[in-house]
């Protein structure tokens, strides 16, 4: 496994009077921790070779990075940490070359780009590493309240179309958008759709994080191609419930508004989603209704297997697999629709789904029934 750690301005250790980046000391260790918990138990123990690449910009940042690691005991002649003094555009196609020559099939790597902004990264960068690297997990730190506000004071803009490819025209709506009713929320939705676009990962989480010092909140964007590296990531943000959150509900939709979220943005406040203990029984009441909706859409002509309503639906909430699965079995409870085994046999008591389930619509299906939970347009 290879860590990645670019634009390192974030977090900040002292040590004296200097001062680095947090970000590489909490890479080693945790990379570390890792290794003690999965071999605590094993008679044979696992190898973990795993190579750690650096970048800032600044030789006053690397050669205290260099300092404090090997002061923490790190042996930096191992060549199992490299640390570069450069930009990340620069040294990222090296940094790819060496990690497909590593590992030609699986490219396992995490990449965190830690800007301190909004317009250092790079979406074709961005793009350029998800293409290469089958098994990839980019995380990427996005200042977008200082970008909004950015965009109010009508600066030139020409640096950040560059770097995030943003149109006039797209400009111009994110522009309008900020002056509706919670137009905030509804301006950070449309520009975080534009950013899902454009770096064309299979799977992503957009949510911010809250500064306790600041009132501007940074998205933390983990973006991936497989669907388990997404729900582990969402799997955290409910374990830890710290500093992020997310603007509105957490159920199907997140991303995006329809009609009925459209009213309720002109008449309330947005509330806040923290993944809390009561964010979840909000969550299981909305995807109760959501699911349901989506069921008589996805499964109007042939049942969809678990895995496909999982992955389909992914980006689109806040939810973990299991909390789909569980509110799954619930409408199955409520003979809202009927799970199906592999073979199209009906599965009545097993509480505990299998990916290769499927999912179909009841066969009393009545008019009433389809008209209320008809999917929204």
């Amino acid at each position: 496994l290879d860590f990645v750690d670019g634009f390192s301005g974030g977090g900040i250790f002292r040590d004296g009077s200097e001062t680095i980046s947090g970000t590489p000391l909490i890479m080693l260790e945790e990379a570390k921790d890792a290794a003690e918990r999965l071999n605590k138990r094993r008679t044979k123990q696992l190898d973990f070779n795993c190579r750690f690449h650096f970048i800032d910009k600044e030789k006053a940042h690397t050669d205290c990075l260099k300092k404090v690691l090997r002061e923490c005991g790190y042996n930096l002649g191992d060549g199992r940490i490299d640390i570069r003094t450069s930009t990340f555009e620069a040294e990222a196609d090296s940094i790819i070359r060496e990690i497909k020559n590593r590992q030609p099939r699986a490219g396992r790597a995490i990449f965190l780009l830690d800007q301190t902004g909004y317009s250092h990264v790079n979406l074709s960068a961005v793009r350029n590493i998800l293409r290469q690297l089958p098994a990839v997990e980019i995380i990427l730190t996005f200042a977008v309240d200082a970008m909004l506000n950015f965009l109010k004071e009508n600066r030139p803009l020409i640096n950040v179309y560059s770097a995030l490819e943003l149109s006039e025209t797209k400009i111009q709506e994110i522009i309008e958008e900020k002056e509706k009713p919670n137009g905030k929320a509804i301006a950070q939705r449309t520009l975080g759709r534009h950013l899902m676009d454009k770096i064309q990962a299979r799977f992503y989480t957009p949510f911010f994080i809250r500064p306790e010092t600041s009132y501007r909140a940074l998205w933390f964007i983990h973006l991936s191609k497989h669907p388990t590296a997404r729900n582990v990531m969402v799997e955290r943000h409910w374990k830890h419930q710290n500093r992020f959150e997310h603007y509105g509900h957490g159920d199907i939709g997140m991303m995006g508004f329809d009609a009925v979220s459209d009213a309720i943005l002109k008449s309330k406040t947005l509330n806040l989603f923290n993944f809390a203990e009561y964010d979840k029984k909000i969550l299981q009441e909305q995807l109760r209704e959501s699911l349901a909706r989506e069921f008589y859409s996805l499964a109007s002509e042939e049942p969809i297997t678990v895995d496909a309503m999982r992955h389909g639906l992914a980006n689109e909430t806040a939810a973990r697999y299991s909390d789909m699965d569980e509110v799954v079995i619930q409408l199955r409870q409520e003979n809202e629709i009927q799970i199906l085994d592999s073979n199209g046999k009906p599965i009545r008591r097993r509480t505990r789904l299998l990916s290769t389930d499927r999912i179909a619509l009841p066969d009393n299906l009545s008019l009433f029934q389809s008209g209320r939970n008809k999917r929204r347009s």
